[in-house]
């Protein structure tokens, strides 16, 4: 955990709010959506490369998948009406022939009293899965699989026409 992360939770003063910002992007998407889910002003931060950013409040809420302590981590995160938006980004991509790309998304916690490091993050993960309701919409995002062997020969059905007598 880095100092920011340590020195928040155990000595933290009571009015510093853990700020959780999310980017998403992709390059077929019109733009890069930028996220907080608890500052309903909004907040601009100073990212990695030094550059200010703003990140725009929008209700949504963010679950943990895994720990970020091994190579399952990830998070799902709920939208309200930016399930409008989705849908109509997704569209572009599937225009683009750009389904292989997955969008990135960049997940920061910032301690509101200071908005120049993040206290934890940026992690980096890949939108794996995405469901729409008439409530919104819901994506799961996972670390990308950086260790990824493969044996033997993969058999589907573009390459071997005659297995699909054996699907039911």
């Amino acid at each position: 955990m880095p100092s920011s992360a340590l020195s928040y939770f155990l000595g933290g003063a009571r009015t510093d709010v853990r700020l959780e910002l999310v980017e998403f992007s992709h390059p077929s998407f019109s733009q890069v959506y930028r996220k907080v889910r608890n500052a309903a002003e909004g907040v601009l931060v100073t990212l990695e490369d030094g550059s200010a950013a703003p990140f725009d409040y929008y209700p949504m809420s963010i679950e943990a998948m895994g720990n970020a302590g091994n190579l399952d981590t990830g998070v799902r995160i709920s939208f309200g009406d930016l399930g409008e938006v989705l849908p109509r980004e997704l569209d572009r991509v599937y225009a683009d022939d750009a389904m292989a790309t997955k969008p990135v998304v960049l997940y920061r916690v910032y301690r509101s009293n200071d908005l120049t490091r993040p206290m934890i993050g940026p992690l980096r993960l890949q939108a794996t899965a995405f469901s729409f309701t008439s409530e919104g919409a819901t994506f799961d995002a996972a670390a990308p699989y950086v260790n990824n062997n493969k044996t033997g020969e993969t058999y589907n059905l573009t390459r071997f026409p005659a297995l699909r007598g054996f699907l039911k």
